[in-house]
């Protein structure tokens, strides 16, 4: 078993806003929030980049931001601006998945950050 394939056994869920709705004044919003459980999954760091590096912002406020990737099946439906969450972990998707169909271990890859702070 490849150490990929050891690591995409966590369960994350994806959440993102539902079919917009129209509100009381007619005006469309987004509907109810969905969410998405996606088994053998995981949040992994980058590839070529130290573990737990981050970036830190300290214009008049300490922020922090990580950048991971998130692996998971291939029949997952992810898209851009989903949130990834897992055990008090929120991370946001960072523009298109990829999908990467033909490897030893078919999946799709997304570029996900957190911002604390």
């Amino acid at each position: 078993m490849s150490l990929i394939a050891s690591l995409l056994s966590e369960t994350w869920t994806i959440q993102r806003a539902g079919t917009p709705i129209r509100d009381s004044t007619g005006s469309y919003v987004p509907g109810p929030r969905i969410s998405i459980d996606v088994p053998n999954s995981a949040v992994i760091s980058p590839y070529g980049v130290t573990v737990g590096s981050s970036s830190e912002t300290s214009e008049a406020s300490e922020t922090v931001t990580t950048r991971r990737v998130f692996a998971a099946p291939l029949d997952t439906d992810l898209r851009a601006g989903d949130r990834i969450t897992r055990n008090g972990e929120t991370y946001e998707v960072i523009g298109r998945p990829l999908v990467f169909p033909l490897t030893s271990l078919a999946r799709i890859e997304a570029a996900v950050q957190e911002v604390t702070g």
